[in-house]
């Protein structure tokens, strides 16, 4: 994932309200949000070249969810799949406290990322840029590729949008995934300087991503109630930034 926002106890129907997008070149081949083939219990999308995930979560509401975080140096040959992570954590029944614990021993193996996990025990967040875990107060944040909360002009615009969405009496699921689709980038002096190129750089700058290499290729809307009652909704796009495929799971713990 690429963008993250979430209200975390915020909501009185939910006790969580994700919205993410997942941008990645498009010659890396996915597969739509389904049930997990060896891992029945698992919902989520697969990413096809290395078999882990970017947004996942189990019948029992536990979830993960991973950004990588844009800073140089930014050559890494021989580290491992960030979706791993993902699978790692929901196939185990350990706490995200101790596997965030273990975590710590091996995020070097890996390119720099965010983690978000959820559990009985509540949201965490871990950064192996700073090898610091916490837990995620309640409120409305945004994630995208540096430190949770950094204030980038798409997670700021876009946490707005979020917390002006969730203030009417009942959320509306197509107004959330809108705010995903939004196009706007900012002005030159506010883009985000992270030491790639300019120009790739004003690309990514927007919530949603679109060019012929590398664009937005899914948005997902995931609430949970307070029964424990989950609803995964995803979107896929091709390479147009079309709508290409939607999946809806009703997931009861």
């Amino acid at each position: 994932m690429c963008l993250i926002l979430f209200a975390h106890q915020h909501n009185e129907q939910y006790k969580l309200v994700l919205i993410a997008n997942r941008d990645e070149y498009h010659h890396r081949e996915a597969k739509p949000a389904a049930f997990w083939p060896q891992q029945t219990s698992i919902f989520g999308g697969i990413d096809c070249s290395a078999g882990g995930s970017w947004l996942s979560i189990d019948k029992t509401g536990r979830l993960a969810a991973i950004t990588n975080i844009r800073k140089p140096p930014f050559s890494k040959d021989n580290t491992l799949s960030r979706g791993e992570i993902i699978a790692n954590f929901l196939s185990r029944q350990q706490t995200a406290a101790d596997f965030l614990a273990e975590l710590t021993e091996s995020d070097h193996l890996y390119g720099l990322f965010n983690l978000l996990l959820l559990d009985d025990s509540g949201l965490w967040h871990y950064s192996s840029d700073t090898h610091r875990a916490q837990l995620i107060s309640p409120g409305i944040h945004g994630l995208s590729n540096a430190c949770l909360g950094t204030p980038w002009p798409k997670v700021s615009r876009s946490c707005a949008a979020l917390e002006s969405q969730l203030q009417k009496p009942r959320i509306n699921e197509e107004h959330l995934l809108n705010i995903l689709q939004s196009s706007e980038k900012p002005a030159e002096h506010e883009i985000p300087v992270t030491g790639i190129d300019p120009e790739f750089e004003r690309l990514l700058s927007s919530a949603f991503i679109q060019s012929d290499d590398y664009g937005t290729r899914c948005s997902t809307l995931i609430t949970i109630d307070h029964n424990n009652r989950v609803k995964f909704t995803e979107l896929t796009y091709n390479r147009q930034g079309e709508e290409s495929s939607r999946v809806q799971q009703i997931i009861q713990a």
